[in-house]
């Protein structure tokens, strides 16, 4: 199935750490032509260094809130040839209660989690129309499918990017673009920052370690989630749910509301630090 990637240009967003940098390195190994982007040059550089795959990899630093930049980056790579896949994968994290977060909270989650996977979306669609051929993949989360307490901006962004991705999948079909959107559970990833870790009441345990602690739930590699994704979609699947733990919650959430609620509330006012 991944020989579909190979002779592919791809480009990926958020592609200095985390998942980013997981489905680049992937997608080097399957023969894809990556053009692996982050607002984070070292980041990038660093990817540089470790990349050993067969296939090609160009870099270029991008902050995904310029719409202008965003738009002339993917309209550089068609002109240079075809753009095959866009992965929308850039976003971050802001912990804490509703009411604690600010609004520069607000608007930086915003601008990077929905208005930068928006103006990706809209520069890829365009030219993947005229190309009538292409895959806009669009990182959310389960938190874009049932709620997130404690992760409430990030949740909004997530919806909204799954709703998104679900209705111009439907409007796109007629041109011959793909659209998935790439659904997440507990990935280990640097997305939840130092700052961000200490508001919740955690003591010295980070949220993965906390996770492993208290709860059944194991959260999966970078690695193992890129590959989740990659399959996702070589298969065309709209919403690419991953791992079980992340399919058993949303199931729980949207099928058994109340077990769902007395599974969440004990961690919950463990981060409140009651």
């Amino acid at each position: 199935m991944m020989k579909i990637f190979h002779g592919k240009t791809a480009v990926v967003t958020g592609a200095a750490s985390g998942m980013g940098r997981a489905i680049t390195l992937k997608l080097l190994s399957f023969g894809a032509h990556v053009v692996a982007t982050d607002v984070n040059a070292e980041g990038l550089k660093a990817l540089t260094a470790g990349h050993t795959g067969a296939g090609k990899l160009t870099t270029q630093q991008l902050d995904v809130t310029n719409r202008t930049a965003f738009t002339a980056l993917i309209q550089d790579v068609a002109a240079k040839g075809s753009l095959d896949y866009l992965f929308n994968n850039a976003g971050i994290a802001i912990t804490g209660e509703l009411k604690d977060n600010v609004e520069s909270d607000w608007q930086r989650t915003i601008d990077i989690n929905q208005m930068g996977v928006l103006y990706g979306t809209l520069a890829a669609y365009e030219v993947m129309r005229v190309q009538g051929s292409g895959h806009i993949v669009n990182t959310a989360s389960i938190a874009g499918l049932m709620p997130a307490p404690m992760l409430a901006l990030y949740a909004m962004t997530k919806h909204a990017v799954v709703g998104l991705s679900l209705s111009l999948r439907e409007e796109a079909k007629i041109y011959g673009v793909r659209v998935s959107a790439v659904c997440p559970g507990i990935v280990e990833t640097n997305i939840v920052g130092v700052e961000q870790m200490q508001k919740l009441k955690l003591g010295n345990d980070s949220p993965f370690d906390f996770i492993r602690s208290k709860t059944p739930v194991r959260p999966i590699t970078a690695d193992k989630a890129a590959e989740f994704i990659l399959a996702g979609v070589g298969k065309n699947l709209p919403e690419i749910i991953f791992p079980l733990h992340g399919k058993l919650a949303v199931s729980t959430f949207h099928n058994a509301r109340r077990l769902w609620e007395l599974a969440v509330a004990p961690g919950l006012k463990i981060m409140r630090g009651q």
